[in-house]
């Protein structure tokens, strides 16, 4: 069990922020850029991604302010549950997608969705 937290772990610490930037340095290169529904639906996970990303920046800077006690552990739990269905969502554009971006935008959504994993497991 310790071994797949482990690699869980792993991922989300390790692939949201590489997987994000290769993933906007291939949709920066792509053309055309919305010549299907599949590729609109790739570039929307992969701007869900990028949101989350923000968000978790967000979550991690305001509950750093919190003050020890239920109200810090409420708001980062709610946070992690709705970090974890967006994510879940990203992954899912993402892989009904097609094209060179796919690939990046799936593992950086794969990564959040795990980093909201380990997240709600250590608080």
């Amino acid at each position: 069990m310790g071994f797949i937290v482990t690699l869980i772990g792993l991922a989300g610490y390790i692939l949201p922020i590489p997987s994000l930037i290769w993933g906007w340095a291939e949709w920066w290169n792509v053309r055309p850029r919305f010549s299907s529904w599949r590729q609109t639906a790739v570039f929307a996970g992969l701007i869900l991604s990028s949101v989350i990303g923000l968000f978790v920046l967000f979550v991690i800077s305001h509950a750093n302010g919190l003050p020890e006690g239920p109200t810090k552990y409420a708001f980062a739990m709610a946070s992690g549950r709705s970090g974890f269905a967006v994510s879940v969502f990203a992954l899912l554009l993402s892989l009904s997608g097609k094209g060179r971006v796919r690939l990046p935008a799936s593992l950086a959504a794969a990564g959040l969705a795990a980093l909201w994993i380990i997240a709600s497991i250590t608080y």
